[in-house]
């Protein structure tokens, strides 16, 4: 696609579309917007009302017939994942999915399996892109004891989403660790490997705000915690090492060394995945031309279903000496 104008569309006009994916496609000359779908077409024809020639509708399949997209970001509720992420597959058209890969894991295997998708999709999981992570891996690496990654924010206080279905089991699919959870795990086993789930707790049982889940990297023991209803934001992770605490601070853009050194970088993380497929479907000079593939958007979603089993199982009562 190189040389070439992409012509770029998308299904979903919420607000990851609008805050995230629109942005980025519209700070690069190689792509212009085509087309966009939502199950509210209103919503579709407000949002490019000053795009004139961008065609508008509630079905994928007339989409890709009547723009004839190059690249097509998936911005849907979780539920809605798999149709137009095949569709577009089906078409040979290069996809961006929004995190988790699906609502189900049967929905992920589904995608995964498909014969396109590991040349042609990604997933939105953004800070295995982190310019900073290099460094933290290095740092961490060197004796690490133990792993703290932390992950607070006011959830649907802020975002407030253009549709509820953030708290409808159904559509979502899980909670929080179903929504944030991807994304921490992501960047958990790019820096140290295949995890082993232990103990998970949830404060809820079908749409969990808070999540506390111990894991295991090749023997490190390492904990997530995720508040979704929270009132501060972090978005951190710590190793603590012989020699001190090393911490990768994603929201402040930072890299805390034991030694008390800061290294600075990372401007807007959350854009770090879209930006680096987007260059990748353009061929855009420098960047990291990267993107989470469909078998590690897969395996994360597997980490997260082990999670939610171990948080179902009983736990068994301390009993007394007789």
């Amino acid at each position: 696609m190189t040389g070439e104008r992409i012509r770029f569309a998308a299904v979903g006009c919420g607000r990851v579309f609008e805050r995230y994916h629109l942005p980025c496609a519209d700070e690069r000359d190689a792509m212009h917007l085509v087309g966009v779908v939502d199950t509210d077409v209103e919503r579709a024809r407000e949002l490019t009302a000053d795009r004139p020639g961008v065609w508008t509708g509630a079905c994928v399949d007339r989409l890709i017939e009547e723009t004839r997209p190059d690249l097509i970001s998936v911005c849907t509720p979780n539920d809605a994942h798999a149709g137009p992420v095949l569709a577009a597959l089906d078409a040979g058209i290069a996809v961006l999915c929004e995190k988790p890969l699906a609502a189900t894991v049967a929905q992920a295997r589904r995608i995964a399996a498909h014969p396109a998708a590991e040349t042609l999709l990604g997933v939105n999981m953004p800070f295995r892109f982190h310019p900073l992570l290099g460094a933290f891996a290095e740092a961490a690496r060197a004796g690490a004891e133990r792993v703290a990654f932390t992950f607070a924010t006011p959830g649907n206080r802020v975002w407030r989403a253009r549709t509820p279905w953030y708290g409808d089991a159904r559509r979502a699919g899980g909670g929080a660790l179903l929504d944030l959870g991807p994304h921490a795990l992501d960047l958990l086993t790019t820096v140290f490997g295949p995890a082993e789930v232990g103990r998970c707790e949830l404060d809820a049982p079908d749409v969990e705000e808070r999540v506390r889940l111990d894991l295991s990297f090749r023997g490190l023991p390492a904990t997530l915690s995720i508040d979704r209803a929270a009132r501060r934001l972090e978005t951190s992770v710590t190793v603590t090492t012989p020699d001190g605490d090393h911490v990768l601070d994603l929201r402040r853009g930072e890299l805390r060394r034991a030694d008390g050194t800061v290294d600075k970088g990372g401007d807007r993380p959350e854009l770090a995945a879209i930006s680096a497929y987007f260059d990748r479907v353009t061929g855009a000079a420098g960047g990291p031309h990267g993107r989470v593939g469909a078998g590690d958007a897969l395996a994360v979603q597997l980490l997260v279903e082990a999670a939610y089993t171990s948080a179902r199982q009983p736990r068994k009562r301390a009993t007394s000496a007789q």
